[in-house]
């Protein structure tokens, strides 16, 4: 029964206190009866006393401090698996159907594409001028239908993936899983893309880029996850989605740099 288990909790609390406190009065006893000197066991016990409030309030704050910054932790692993799960599976085909609407898209990837001597300063710079960056989306009917094709291929993974109840500790990707779930609602709602009038398109592709906002920053803050902790993992990513070096053959056919 559960009330049984509660009372045996709170009772084997109450047996260590009074246990606790009975080794003090043992010590205490010990003391006067070593030295006699009662009044000055009364003074000590008193400005002990007295101090008592100001160490649980200097340990209290300590030991918060402590167990938050414990929880932040273990909630950024948590959350950068789940990233790393969601990008591997279809995040990075839904964000480059995203980027061909992007008539500036040369000026976002300025803030997307990550180098390899990037600092946690240059990421943080990054991820606010990607929140505050101003996209300039082309409704092009074929990227649109691209685009939706993918979302609706991966509808149940992103419902699945919304109704998880961990997914509530991590706003900004449950943020962008609802932003994903909204345009493919939209593309139900509203049918055959090649079909729908210029503002209707024009409708689309802004929702679009809310959604490309939220998912670009996700992807900066797991590259830099990345960085610190998986560096190979993360040459790799950097190497396969940044910009390619154009090459030439040498007349021997060995390869060089531009």
């Amino acid at each position: 029964m559960p009330y049984i288990a509660l009372d045996k909790k709170y009772f084997n609390k109450l047996t260590i206190a009074v246990g606790l406190l009975a080794i003090s009065g043992i010590f205490f006893l010990g003391f006067w009866l070593y030295t006699g000197d009662l009044s000055y066991i009364s003074k000590y016990f008193y400005i002990h006393l007295a101090f008592l409030p100001i160490h649980a309030l200097v340990l209290g704050l300590i030991l918060d401090e402590l167990i938050q910054l414990r929880e932040k932790i273990e909630r950024r692993k948590r959350l950068n698996m789940f990233l790393g799960i969601f990008f591997r599976q279809m995040g990075i085909d839904i964000m480059l159907n995203l980027l061909n609407l992007v008539n500036n898209r040369d000026e976002m990837e300025e803030h997307m594409l990550v180098d390899k001597d990037w600092n946690a300063r240059r990421f943080a710079k990054a991820r606010r001028e990607l929140a505050h960056f101003k996209l300039l989306m082309e409704p092009n009917p074929r990227m649109l239908s691209a685009l939706m094709e993918v979302l609706t291929s991966r509808e149940e993974e992103i419902i699945a993936m919304t109704r998880n109840p961990l997914m509530l500790e991590f706003e900004s990707l449950h943020h962008c899983l609802l932003s994903l779930f909204h345009l493919i609602e939209e593309s139900h709602f509203r049918g055959s893309v090649g079909k729908l009038r210029p503002e209707v398109l024009k409708h689309l592709a802004q929702d679009a880029g809310k959604s490309l906002i939220s998912l670009a920053g996700l992807w900066v803050a797991y590259l830099e996850h990345l960085k610190d902790e998986h560096p190979v993992l993360f040459g790799f990513q950097v190497g396969l989605h940044n910009s390619i070096q154009p090459m030439e053959l040498d007349e021997n056919g060995n390869a060089q740099e531009d």
